[in-house]
Formats: structure tokens, C-alpha cells, sequence
């Protein structure tokens, strides 16, 4: 079993150094398949939002999180058929998911602004931080704004740095003889 566990953990983590490497050898192919991929999991991440609604027994069910997953699920089928229509349909896609980013980014400015402000009138130390936080997540949403096709390419070459440093992470992880953590033997 541990050496099974410890072979899947080598695999993957070269899957991820690999994936992470071929965003600075090709950037934008990596960015499109990227996107294709952030797409399709959003489809599956509204279809099982559908499902788990459609399991809950009545008295747990929540309207809010049915429409929200309806609308995730919408937005990921209108963006895969868009992109996959005709030639040109990536770019709105990438545009679509680059203005979703923007608005997340957005959101979580404005709350770090509001989360200061509390912290601020509870005197807590350091919550200037919390206000700079914002600050940059604000400046951070007008950049993608701005140039949303640029900002989805630097995104790509971020998530590539990630996948990369997380690939060898994993792979020193697992290449350190850590049975006697896992196993009592």
C-alpha cells in the first residue's frame, strides 16, 4: 500500500513539474487548455451543486445554492460551446473566465477593506495589512479589467510557477523515507 501511495505521488508530481513547465514553453497553448479545463470543471462543479440539491431531503434544501450552481453550470456550457463553435470562440471564453476571476478578485478586496475597518475600530494591531491586502486586490481587479486577454496569460504563467514548485515539493515529499511516519511497524 505505502508503495503504491508512494509511486502515484512520484507520478503525479512529474505530471504537475511537466504541466508547470510547458506554461513558459508555451504559454499560450497552456493558457487555452487551461481554460478549457478551468471551464469544464466548473460545468462538473454546477452539476454536482444540481445534485447534491436534488439529494437533500426538502428541509435542507437551499434555493440560493440550486440557482447559483444552475447559473455556474450555464455559464461553463455557454462558454465550452462558444469556444469549441468555430475558431475565434476561445477568446471569449478566455474573456468570460478572465472578467470571473476579476470579479472574485473584486469581491475579496472589498471584503479585506470591510474586515479592516472592523479590526480597525476593535484596535487591532496590524490590521493596516489587512487594508493593503485590499488595496492591491483592487488594483489587482482594474489591471484584469483593463486587458482581461493579458491578465489571463500572466494568470497562466503563475498557475505554471505553481504547478511546478507544488510537482517538486511533492516529489522531495515523496521521495524522503517517511514509512515510520505513516506505518507503525
Amino acid at each position: 500500500m505505502y508503495d503504491t501511495n508512494k509511486k502515484a505521488e512520484v507520478t503525479i508530481s512529474v505530471v504537475m513539474m511537466a504541466l508547470g513547465l510547458l506554461t513558459f514553453f508555451d504559454p499560450l497553448g497552456m493558457a487555452f487548455n487551461i481554460a478549457y479545463v478551468i471551464a469544464a470543471g466548473l460545468g462538473l462543479y454546477g452539476i454536482y451543486g444540481i445534485t447534491a440539491y436534488i439529494r437533500s431531503d426538502k428541509g435542507e434544501r437551499n434555493a440560493w445554492s440550486l440557482s447559483g450552481s444552475v447559473a455556474v453550470t450555464a455559464l461553463a456550457l455557454l462558454m465550452l460551446w462558444t469556444a469549441l463553435g468555430n475558431g475565434y470562440g476561445t477568446v471569449p471564453m478566455l474573456s468570460t473566465l478572465t472578467f470571473a476571476i476579476g470579479f472574485f478578485t473584486l469581491i475579496s478586496g472589498i471584503s479585506k477593506i470591510q474586515q479592516f475597518s472592523s479590526l480597525h475600530k476593535n484596535f487591532v494591531s496590524g490590521s493596516e495589512l489587512m487594508l493593503m491586502s485590499g488595496v492591491i486586490d483592487m488594483l489587482l481587479t482594474m489591471i484584469i479589467f483593463i486587458n482581461p486577454l493579458i491578465s489571463w496569460f500572466t494568470m497562466g504563467s503563475i498557475w505554471g510557477l505553481y504547478l511546478t514548485m507544488s510537482g517538486l515539493a511533492l516529489l522531495t515529499e515523496s521521495s524522503i523515507n517517511t514509512k515510520s511516519v505513516y506505518h507503525a511497524s
